[in-house]
């Protein structure tokens, strides 16, 4: 197996230790980095996969590590926002008509995409400003993750008891609200950075 590190060859560093220990020792290695990618025989993998899958090197001929530096990490990530969450509020507009309109099989689907795409922006974005270091925007973005989890919640009750017309309601009334300031508020970093 030979092993790289950002498009070097570090095999002899790592040679006597199992993949779950190379991605250990090299993630404690970092400095001003984050691991960006992991590859095992050019298929990409995430560090769960290694830490459950793998056991066995002698399937692996080539295991590689990607980093970038976290503030690469930040302004791609704030990027990535600033392109999803305009779509994200678009799908709920029109998740909330599709459940008015009775076009369940539809709904049930986005709805279960905007539910994701709300986990994955409020955990980048409480990463994000962990890394900033800056104690104002974590608080300001921790309240407003607070003040969304009420209708979250109101909605999720709604939801599991099927009454479609008040799921409507609560995101576009209210979650559709919480995402214009989560728009603003990732507009207030991506200037501020």
């Amino acid at each position: 197996m030979i092993i790289y590190l950002n498009n070097e060859e570090v095999t002899k560093k790592y040679k006597d230790l199992e993949v779950p220990d190379i991605l250990n020792k090299i993630k404690n290695n970092l400095e001003d980095e984050i691991l960006s990618k992991i590859l095992i025989n050019d298929v990409a993998v995430n560090e769960e996969y290694i830490k459950e899958n793998i056991n066995e090197k002698a399937s692996i001929k080539e295991l590689k590590f990607v980093t970038k530096t976290s503030e690469v990490l930040i302004i791609e990530t704030i990027e990535e926002a600033s392109d999803y969450l305009p779509k994200l509020y678009s799908g709920i507009k029109n998740t909330a008509s599709l459940f008015r309109n009775g076009r369940e099989k539809e709904a049930h689907n986005k709805y279960k995409l905007i539910i994701d795409g709300l986990k994955w922006y409020t955990g980048v974005i409480i990463k994000i400003t962990s890394l900033l270091d800056q104690k104002e925007l974590s608080e300001e973005i921790k309240n407003l993750i607070n003040d969304m989890n009420k209708p979250l919640s109101d909605l999720m009750v709604a939801y599991n008891k099927e009454d479609y017309v008040l799921v409507a309601d609560i995101l576009e009334y209210e979650i559709v609200e919480h995402v214009e300031t989560m728009v603003e508020f990732n507009r207030r970093i991506k200037k501020s950075y």
